[in-house]
């Protein structure tokens, strides 16, 4: 993983040098060095420029970029690229589309952008399968390309200058004090270039309003397993991040077998209050598959002290996101002292209707509709924590469960398969049931427990308590006059709603609140277990 910073100044209203405009990109990439602490580069002209932030997991000595082509090459006009992201098929794509005595340069994954470009031009994207923010320029900055992959695993942003400038960012924190006109978050499954704008390239069959699952449960096991064994690809070692949950449960046995055959080690990774169900349930997984496992002793103490910097590197005030992410940080900052990269279970949810409200769905319409919605917002909740707090500490993480193909696999299933009912006593019977016997059954068979609960019982709890003693009564009253745009609705929503102005002033367009304040306030039917401030009942 990486971070990208891009800038194009067609009109040419930039008067600086081309390497005062090096200087000025490369320091603005640089706010986000965790992305990227093993190398900086950069690429451009007189008025453009591409800056990147390296972390270094495929080809780490030839890898480097931007990526870039000249003349010989192309035979035409010089051609760069940045990509923060993993392109997991990028052999096959050479394959199927390679020019014969024409080899990629290097062994970097990304290389495949500037590679299938002059073949394919901007219709290559709709054939990457991976995790990817990238922006490819030739013929001096006139002619570009930026795209974000199909459901937003990595970040992405825009900024519009007042005279026609164009930036394109990995993070905020890179623009947030430019003079643009205005910001936006780049789409999710979306292509761009000057002449089109926006086009949706991903646009799945299942994801059409008349469009109703029936297709049987037999072929997604191969394909998820598939999708965890392409995503081991790496130069580097890696491991799990094992919740205690069914997902990464499952990766972990998929995982063991495919570590196995490479004499490799398996690493796993957990974080939680002593005692907690996550570290139990994680502890009985490491024993039983024999993993090499690292724990972090999780306390509300540190969750309290480290917000602000939470908050920072999260790029939101979402307070159901942010006390998720709370654990994720020190897991992270704990995984990235003995690895690079790891998987994760994300995103299982949002296939199966793993949330403990799906119980109330009160049909297969209507089940198939919210996992639509949930993800489609999956880019501003899971995996916008997943890749933050992981990239806070230069960790890179991968989500098997999102690859395109397990999702279309998955989402094609009839949703009369997902439902729980009394024949099947958990959420995600499917995945269970493909998957018995592989795993002790008291974590096979754990009934979903949200993370901020998983990790411990009280904290949520103590960091809440402290959170509005923060605010003032009257501070709290005059809310609405403060932020009349997402107005607080409690003090800790309005503890971190200040801590996020601090570092993003006007920036608040960007965040995604929950209708209802949770997850399930925006499904078609009620579920009162689930709240502003967490989830209440998880019998």
């Amino acid at each position: 993983m990486c971070g990208i910073l891009a800038f194009f100044d067609k009109n040419g209203h930039y008067k600086g040098t081309p390497e005062e405009l090096k200087t000025h990109l490369t320091s603005l990439s640089h706010r986000m060095v965790t992305r990227g602490p093993d190398g900086c580069g950069y690429f451009g002209g007189k008025n453009w420029g591409l800056s990147h932030e390296r972390l270094s997991i495929m080809d780490p000595e030839g890898g480097k970029q931007p990526i870039i082509y000249d003349e010989l090459r192309t035979g035409g006009s010089p051609m760069a690229s940045v990509v923060n992201g993993e392109i997991y098929n990028h052999h096959d794509l050479i394959k199927k589309h390679g020019k014969e005595g024409l080899p990629p340069m290097t062994g970097s994954d990304s290389e495949v952008i500037n590679y299938l470009y002059p073949i394919l031009g901007k219709e290559l994207v709709k054939e990457l399968n991976g995790i990817f923010g990238l922006v490819l320029t030739t013929n001096d900055g006139k002619e570009i390309l930026v795209a974000r992959d199909h459901c937003g695993i990595k970040p992405l942003y825009i900024g519009h200058g007042h005279n026609g400038e164009m930036w394109f960012t990995s993070e905020l924190k890179c623009i947030v004090d430019q003079d643009c006109a205005s910001f936006e978050e780049f789409p999710a499954g979306h292509y761009w270039t000057p002449e089109t704008g926006f086009v949706k390239y991903y646009n799945p069959e299942w994801d059409h309003d008349d469009y109703v699952p029936t297709e049987g449960v037999e072929n997604f096991k191969a394909v998820l397993e598939k999708a965890i064994e392409d995503q081991c690809m790496s130069d580097v070692p890696f491991g799990l991040l094992l919740s205690g949950g069914l997902d990464s449960a499952v990766v972990a046995v998929v995982l063991k077998g495919i570590l196995e055959k490479r004499g490799k080690e398996f690493h796993t990774f957990s974080v939680g209050e002593d005692d907690s169900p996550d570290i139990t349930a994680a502890r009985l997984m490491s024993k039983h598959l024999g993993t090499t496992h690292h724990e972090h002793r999780f306390n509300a103490d540190e969750a309290f002290e480290n917000i602000e910097k939470i908050i920072y590197h999260l790029e939101t005030y979402e307070p159901e996101l942010i006390r998720s992410a709370i654990p994720n940080f020190f897991l992270a900052k704990m995984t990235s002292q003995h690895v690079k990269m790891v998987l994760t279970g994300e995103g299982s949810d949002e296939l199966f209707g793993g949330y403990l409200y799906f119980r109330d769905a009160p049909d297969n319409k209507a089940f198939h509709k919210e996992l639509r919605r949930i993800f489609h917002h999956l880019h501003n909740v899971n995996c916008q924590r997943a890749d933050r707090m992981t990239m806070a500490h230069s960790l890179e993480a991968r989500v098997p469960f999102l690859c395109p193909n397990v999702i279309d696999a998955v989402m094609k299933i009839d949703a009369g398969e997902k439902f729980i009912h009394d024949g099947r006593p958990a959420e995600k019977h499917i995945l269970r049931a493909a998957y018995e016997g592989t795993m002790p059954d008291s974590v096979l068979w754990r009934t979903k427990a949200m993370q901020c609960e998983g990790i411990g019982m009280t904290w949520v709890a103590e960091l809440q308590s402290r959170c509005n003693k923060m605010v003032t009564d009257e501070e709290f009253e005059n809310r609405a006059t403060t932020y009349p745009f997402n107005t607080p609705h409690t003090k800790e929503e309005m503890y971190y709603r200040g801590l996020f102005e601090k570092h993003f002033k006007g920036m608040d367009k960007f965040v995604h609140v929950w209708e209802g304040g949770c997850r399930a306030g925006g499904a078609p039917w009620k579920n009162a277990a689930y709240t502003r401030e967490g989830l209440k009942d998880v019998k």
